[in-house]
C-alpha cells in the first residue's frame, strides 16, 4: 500500500507552518523584488531559520522575470550551487550574488528597445 509522507531514509517532512512562512518570504520577493531578496539573505545570515532554509535558487527564481535558466546562469556567475541554502552562504557569496543581481537588473533596465 502506497503511503504519503516521508519514505524510509528521507528527511522528515517540514511542518506546515514552516512551509507557509517560507512561501510567504518567496511571495514577498515576487512582489517587492530584489530589495526583499537582499533582506531575506540578511535574515538568513542572522539566524532566521525560515529564510535560512530556503534554497538560493528558489529565492532568485521568485524574482519577477527570472526563470530557471536565468537563475542557473546568475548562480553560476556568483559561484553558488543551485542546491545551496540561503543560510549556508558565506559573506563573500552573498556579496557576489547581490552584485550579479544588481548588474543583471541594470542590463535589463538599460538595454535598447531593439534588443528586446
Amino acid at each position: 500500500m502506497a503511503g504519503f509522507g516521508a519514505r524510509h531514509g528521507d528527511a522528515p517532512a517540514e511542518p506546515q507552518d514552516v512551509r507557509h512562512r517560507r512561501a510567504l518570504i518567496l511571495s514577498e520577493i515576487a512582489a517587492e523584488g530584489p530589495v526583499r531578496l537582499f533582506r531575506a539573505l540578511r535574515e538568513a545570515a542572522s539566524g532566521d531559520d525560515d529564510a535560512a532554509g530556503i534554497r538560493v535558487s528558489a529565492l532568485v527564481r521568485a524574482l519577477p522575470g527570472r526563470g530557471a535558466i536565468n537563475c542557473h546562469e546568475l548562480l553560476l556567475r556568483a559561484h553558488i550551487k543551485e542546491t545551496g541554502l540561503a543560510g549556508d552562504l558565506t559573506a563573500d557569496q552573498r556579496v557576489a550574488l547581490v552584485g550579479v543581481l544588481d548588474r543583471a537588473q541594470y542590463v535589463r533596465e538599460h538595454r535598447s528597445p531593439s534588443a528586446a
